[in-house]
């Protein structure tokens, strides 16, 4: 009897100390993913509508909007008023380093900025695209009005 409790005790000890390795919170920071801080992304006032992965580039984006334009998105309006942001941001996909199989976001690809804007009686619909982790301004007009119409097709996630 003594010695089965010797055994619990020893395999006790052996588990404790093997599940001991602490990982420090700030290693689990996908800093890879991040927006640079130049960005100002909070000051957006941005909040999650939907998101999306592209198996076949090997990408994943999140669509985002203010308040406003996440508000006409749920109530289906299909004319966008002055005042509403959206902006797509796309990462390369990279595997999870914590959980086996699993797909996380990696480098910076882009981020399209979408913006309605007031001018005299009309509302102006402004298009942006910068690239990589630098944000460079992507000159190319060429597929913007089929941007502009995709980034408004997206219909928002059901949350709870």
């Amino acid at each position: 009897m003594k010695r089965s409790i010797y055994m619990l005790l020893a395999g006790i000890a052996i588990l404790s100390s093997a599940c001991g390795h602490k990982t420090n919170s700030a290693d689990l920071i996908n800093k890879k993913a991040s927006l640079p801080p130049s960005f100002q992304f909070e000051a957006l006032g941005l909040k999650v509508m939907s998101s999306s992965i592209n198996k076949k580039r090997g990408t994943m984006s999140t669509l985002y909007a203010n308040e406003l334009g996440l508000k006409n998105a749920i109530a289906g309006l299909k004319n966008h008023p002055a005042g509403e942001v959206f902006a797509l941001v796309t990462w390369k996909q990279q595997d999870d380093d914590h959980w086996f199989g699993a797909k996380i976001p990696g480098d910076l690809s882009s981020v399209e900025l979408v913006k309605t804007t007031a001018i005299v009686n009309h509302t102006v619909i402004s298009y942006k695209k910068i690239e990589g982790k630098d944000l460079v301004a992507n000159p190319d007009t060429l597929h913007q009005q089929d941007r502009i119409k995709y980034i408004f097709e997206q219909q928002p996630s059901v949350m709870p």
